[in-house]
């Protein structure tokens, strides 16, 4: 866009009136963010062409991609994405499913040189091999041998049978075809109502019969052979010949297999691996619940025009506890192939809460960043003009006066309340029996909801402390599932996959941590207080296990809310020195830190609830019988 467009989109979001070059949402949260690669379908003429002239990076990628097929085909990927002339046809499984895969590689090259690097990747069908490639798990020479030569055997089995996509449950799906005995398969799970179903060609032509008479949404996928179902097992033994040179190896970025059903370790992604990515069902929607439950809360379809998107929209809705804080968004559309576009949806993630780095964008040009100013679109100074200066205060009793007189409306004490007034003021009776039963924690009662772990050391540190904060989470509406740590405590790995495990069978909606209680050193390190350092490889070990259930941090006596509050264990302020370099670094994962009363109850309990339910946003907080206090400057 050229300056005047700028100004005008400029204006538009002043105004807050929509413009074609403006993307605004409310804010998303910040996270892991997966690349997703479809199958067969996002194809279309020209797809992407206009980027080999306009991003270097993709032309390089798409170029090297070119070179890996060449052994394999006897065409030019440039002609059949430029629509030359005597380019075989997009509608050959052959030609049509290696151009894909050029275009995903070439695309997520592009997606990273703007700084949007993936922490997970998920492929549907054979969109699992440019996964595997951006994954690090081959090479592209091996990734491009099994795009070109398993498309080559799927074109010897064209012309029997057929697929279709039919708007209902998997379960529904199920049940149904069972009445063709086999003929048909369940091929893809695409979402919560979204399936594909393959086999044979009359059979098919009955399903769509026997849907349409129900008016449930079905479409036929314009492919005339039946992929993930019986119609390939004939391809087996060839396929396995043909890719048994694959050398494949452990990736850099986490691989979601949507054949295994789990994270895999990308070793193993061998020939007999492709063989059953093409035979077996996708179960692509539980991939994105799984991914959704771990805490990744950006979803980039990578490919030339969205055909998952809504699917992937649809799980999260399902999965998701606040689906607004997750972007889904594509990467180019149908005629719409070019930097204008890729930039939208760039915008799109960025304004969803995904780092980008927009400084491609502007390579090769005369320009300089600039900051915002402080106030835009205002025309009024900022800084407060400043109060004429206070009287000085009246001298007041100490302290403990004061915290005499509040534990007085804390206990609802009338004859305590009224012998601390007595000095002051003569207050009538019956206005404090009015008054007191309402003074203290007027709030709604705090609720906590879903799976809380407690994690806690070794069964002598903290016991009475662990009693208490478990009670109070479960009287306020939790569930909770003790972890006890020992010798894992300074094991990282072994913590992180005891913790993958655990968040497998029960996932966690919030993390607290009595750790820091333990002040017994460190085996080996005498200066070192075993719980702090059981604190930092908590940390960790769930950022390693990609959990991003929010850590509250529990001490007791660590900090002091005054001269009159004793510190009994200043050895714990290490975990809250800690605590606030975590809450910088993890903000996504971390939840506060909250310093016990000496002598917990049920106010204690309940103010518990309430800071860890975030009713008042403080995450640096002490319980005291007097009150809950939040760490100030």
């Amino acid at each position: 866009a050229g300056r005047d467009g700028l100004a005008a989109a400029l204006g538009a979001l002043a105004d807050g009136r929509p413009a074609p070059h403006t993307v605004t949402r409310a804010p998303g949260t910040p996270g892991e963010v997966a690349f997703v690669f479809p199958g067969q379908g996002s194809q279309w003429a020209g797809m992407a062409a206009e980027l080999l002239d306009s991003a270097p990076v993709f032309a390089e990628a798409f170029g090297a991609c070119a070179e890996a097929l060449r052994p394999y085909v006897d065409w030019s990927l440039l002609d059949v994405v430029r629509g030359a002339p005597d380019a075989p046809s997009l509608e050959r499984v052959d030609v049509v499913q290696p151009a894909l895969f050029a275009v995903g590689v070439s695309l997520a090259a592009l997606w990273r040189s703007y700084g949007v690097q993936p922490s997970a990747v998920i492929g549907h069908s054979q969109g699992e091999i440019a996964a595997a490639y951006v994954a690090g798990a081959l090479t592209l020479d091996d990734a491009a041998a099994v795009v070109a030569l398993r498309s080559r055997i799927i074109a010897g089995i064209a012309g029997g049978g057929g697929m279709v996509s039919v708007a209902t449950t998997a379960e529904e799906a199920a049940a149904t075809i069972e009445r063709w005995g086999g003929r048909v398969a369940l091929a893809a799970v695409n979402g919560p109502t979204s399936v594909v179903v393959s086999g044979d060609a009359a059979a098919l032509d009955e399903l769509v019969a026997h849907y349409e008479g129900r008016d449930v949404r079905v479409r036929r996928v314009p492919v005339d052979y039946a992929s993930h179902s019986g119609h390939v097992e004939p391809l087996r033994e060839q396929l396995l010949d043909l890719l048994g040179g694959l050398r494949p190896r452990t990736g850099e970025v986490r691989f979601r297999s949507t054949v295994e059903g789990d994270w895999v370790d990308t070793a193993g992604l061998d020939a007999d691996y492709w063989y059953r990515n093409l035979r077996q069902t996708v179960r692509f929607d539980e991939a994105v619940r799984d991914l959704v439950a771990a805490g990744y809360h950006t979803f980039v379809e990578v490919s030339a025009h969205p055909v998952l998107t809504m699917a992937v929209q649809e799980s999260v809705e399902v999965a998701a506890a606040d689906p607004t804080a997750v972007t889904v968004t594509g990467t180019l559309r149908r005629d719409e192939g070019g930097l204008d576009r890729f930039h939208r949806a760039l915008a799109e993630a960025y304004a969803g809460g995904a780092a980008v780095d927009w400084r491609p964008a502007f390579a090769g040009r005369a320009v300089h960043r600039r900051d915002l100013p402080t106030y835009p679109f205002q025309r009024q100074h900022y800084w407060p003009r400043p109060a004429a200066a206070p009287a000085p205060a009246a001298l007041t009793e100490p302290d403990e006066v004061d915290a005499r007189f509040w534990a007085a409306v804390e206990a609802e004490d009338l004859a305590a309340v009224t012998a601390e007034l007595a000095d002051t003021a003569a207050v009538p009776e019956g206005a404090l029996a009015d008054l007191l039963p309402v003074a203290p924690d007027t709030a709604a009662e705090p609720a906590l909801t879903g799976t809380w772990w407690l994690v806690t050391g070794p069964d002598d540190t903290g016991a009475a402390e662990a009693a208490f904060t478990a009670d109070a989470l479960r009287r306020h509406g939790a569930t909770v599932v003790p972890v006890a740590l020992a010798g894992e405590r300074s094991d990282r790995a072994g913590l992180a996959a005891r913790l993958r495990d655990l968040a497998a069978a029960t996932p966690a909606a919030g993390i607290a941590s009595l750790l820091p209680l333990d002040e017994t050193p460190l085996p080996g390190h005498p200066h070192l207080p075993a719980g702090f350092a059981g604190t930092v490889t908590l940390v960790q070990a769930l950022g390693d296990a990609g959990i991003r259930a929010p850590l509250w941090t529990l001490t007791r006596g660590a900090v002091s809310t005054g001269p009159a509050d004793p510190l009994p264990h200043p050895t714990q302020q290490l975990a809250w020195g800690f605590g606030r370099v975590a809450a910088l670094e993890h903000p996504d994962r971390w939840g506060g830190l909250v310093d016990l009363p000496g002598e917990p109850d049920d106010r204690a309990a309940r103010r518990l609830a309430r800071v860890l339910a975030g009713a008042d946003g403080e995450d640096q907080v002490a319980l005291r019988s007097t009150g809950a206090y939040g760490r100030r400057l």
